[in-house]
């Protein structure tokens, strides 16, 4: 049953210790192509002539820890990008998802955007779109939620903290959960759609213990959504530091996955993969049931079918079949605006995508199973024969009981959910990864 997930901690200890959050493709690891503005907005033409709907981002860099004058610096170029694109969107496409991660804008700040935004796009009505703002515990209130969804957005996403961030990140043990029971009773009471709490897992100055009474208390409050991630998965490349803003022990950290993955269960919690829990009635859950979910850039979405415009520092977009990325730094990013140029600097032309890798990885993120004859048909290329130097791989892990294989696709049972980038990594195809192509400062990030 799709939702089940059970924990098994001998196929845990042996693959689950695959980078979660980098397992969908293509991903901004694959960017090797040198991308121009120009071909952005050729792709845009083209998404305007199809009258294709959109989805939105907007990134703001370093949310709490920028200064005031860094932010409103920022935000002229991020609305730069925004007039930019625009109007290269035609009257006919709908906007059905916007993300925005919140961060330490004012309210004023937040009406001037979205007013800008909603001048050079058409949105659709809130009750057929997703409108997300991701939003800090230490800089939301009722007012703001309030305004937020005065502005349009129906799901609310929160970051839980570990740090505090509003005197010098001092360690924050989470001994109360009245201000995120406020922020829930706030959204709930003015209808959100859904409120989903990011749960991080492994700091140093966590043990399964302080983990456990945090989790309890979360689940008392019954969020539609609790996101789970491993602070590995998020810390610096080569990271290994274990003080006190560092990482827990292998051991603990595995305590706390495994307590988060079983209580939340037991809480009546569905798996969607991830890290990614929510309770039965939440839009993710049906969609999954059905088939229906998807899985891309923004993550878990029911607009599949949508072209995305990510805006900001290092944004991601993907227009047609052209992926591309914005300029990584915030100088970079704003010196490109200021000449009057798009940020455009890296990607994947259309033709440079393994449209078999894409559909496959999405559909075992999504549904934890593939039918081979059903990806020949999407894709035009038969699985069997594409992967067929990975069959060693897949076999050995159909005899580890992380697969159930057949000559017909493969099932990934209940245990080995948790497991589903293992599945991924084994087709992963080298050669559609870096086609020959040799990484200089504008290719592999």
């Amino acid at each position: 049953m799709l939702g089940s997930v059970n924990w098994d901690d001998a196929l845990v200890q042996r693959y689950g210790r695959i980078g979660q959050l980098h397992c969908s493709y293509p991903a901004a690891v694959d960017f090797y192509d040198r991308l121009a503005p120009l071909d952005l907005l050729r792709a845009l033409r083209e998404s305007r002539r199809a009258g294709r709907a959109l989805s939105l981002s907007l990134q703001l860099p370093g949310g709490a820890r920028l200064q005031a004058e860094e932010v409103a610096a920022y935000l002229v170029r991020l609305e730069r990008e925004i007039e930019q694109l625009g109007c290269h969107t035609g009257p006919l496409q709908v906007v059905e998802q916007l993300h925005l991660s919140v961060g330490s804008l004012s309210i004023d700040n937040l009406r001037h955007l979205l007013g800008l935004l909603k001048s050079r796009f058409h949105f659709a009505e809130p009750g057929a779109a997703s409108f997300t703002a991701e939003v800090e515990l230490a800089h939301v209130d009722w007012p703001l939620i309030g305004a937020l969804h005065e502005l349009g957005f129906n799901q609310l996403s929160v970051s839980v903290p570990d740090l505090r961030a509003d005197d010098g990140c001092t360690v924050e043990y989470f001994r109360s959960s009245a201000r995120i029971r406020a922020v829930i009773e706030a959204a709930h009471t003015l209808h959100y759609r859904s409120v989903n709490l990011d749960l991080g897992y492994g700091r140093s100055w966590q043990t399964p213990a302080s983990f456990a009474r945090k989790l309890a208390s979360i689940i008392e409050l019954a969020p539609d959504q609790v996101t789970m991630f491993d602070y590995r998965d998020v810390a610096p490349a080569g990271s290994t530091a274990t003080g006190r803003l560092g990482l827990a022990s292998a051991a603990d950290t595995l305590a706390m996955y495994r307590h988060g993955v079983e209580q939340l269960s037991a809480a009546g919690y569905r798996y969607i993969g991830l890290g990614k829990f929510v309770l039965p009635h939440d839009d993710l859950a049906m969609a999954q049931e059905i088939g229906a979910l998807h899985h891309d850039i923004v993550g878990y979405t029911l607009q599949g079918a949508c072209d995305h415009l990510g805006l900001g520092a290092g944004a991601i977009s993907r227009v047609g079949g052209l992926y591309s990325q914005n300029a990584a730094t915030v100088q970079a990013y704003q010196l490109a605006l200021d000449q009057g140029q798009l940020p455009t600097v890296c990607g994947l032309h259309a033709s440079h995508v393994d449209q078999l890798q894409r559909l496959l990885c999405e559909r075992l993120l999504c549904t934890f199973e593939l039918d081979f004859d059903a990806l020949a048909l999407h894709s035009g290329v038969d699985a069997r024969q594409h992967y067929a130097r990975h069959w060693p791989a897949l076999r050995q892990l159909h005899l580890d009981g992380v697969i159930v294989l057949s000559d017909d696709g493969l099932v990934i049972p209940p245990h080995a959910r948790l497991l589903v980038a293992a599945v991924c990594a084994a087709f992963e195809q080298p050669s559609a990864r870096y086609m020959g192509h040799s990484v200089g400062s504008g290719g592999r990030r």
